[in-house]
């Protein structure tokens, strides 16, 4: 989940060239496209994590990620400046359930003992797409254009949200969990 947040914030940073060329954005607009995803992301970092603790991490990771997904999809159909900036605000609202559910998760599968090594795992995905994304993106972008490169990118989230619907619940009710795996610790 945190690669692919990483990977749908980054794909601006590949796509800014082709994006600024058609649509003739300024230095000042290119900065605003960068920032904007972290305006909502910021503002609704504290309301998702209240979410996250009302109605579990699963049906607000699942929610945020769709929704991320979806904007960051429909970036590829952008027809100019404000309509990219308004998918970019979405996406970053979706964004913010990221680090909330994902703490969650650890929270409700991990003894207290190894929250500090799932923690550092869940923040690889994190750090580890810009080095793995720029290989991907790059390409994207250079074959099939900018707009190809959203369309993947967003796609790639909708599977995670079906992966995640069909596999992932809390231990006491996960289908896959054999009997003789202890219950949770929390």
């Amino acid at each position: 989940m945190a690669m692919i947040n990483y990977v749908d914030r980054f794909t601006m940073s590949f796509a800014i060239g082709p994006i600024s060329q058609e649509f003739g954005l300024s230095t000042v607009a290119k900065g605003y496209l960068f920032s904007s995803f972290l305006w909502t992301y910021t503002l609704f970092l504290i309301p998702v994590g209240l979410l996250v603790d009302k109605f579990g991490s699963k049906r607000v990771a699942a929610w945020g990620l769709g929704i991320w997904s979806v904007a960051t999809a429909v970036t590829g159909v952008a027809s100019g400046f404000t309509s990219i900036l308004l998918c970019r605000l979405v996406m970053g609202g979706g964004e913010s359930t990221t680090s909330p559910a994902g703490a969650g998760v650890i929270r409700e599968w991990m003894p207290a003992s190894e929250r500090g090594m799932a923690n550092a795992a869940f923040n690889t995905g994190a750090y580890a797409e810009p080095a793995v994304g720029a290989l991907l993106a790059g390409s994207i972008v250079q074959i099939y254009g900018w707009r190809v490169l959203f369309y993947v990118a967003g796609v790639a989230g909708l599977i995670w949200v079906l992966a995640w619907a069909l596999f992932y619940d809390r231990p006491r009710k996960a289908r896959w969990l054999g009997e003789d795996e202890p219950l949770p610790w929390c």
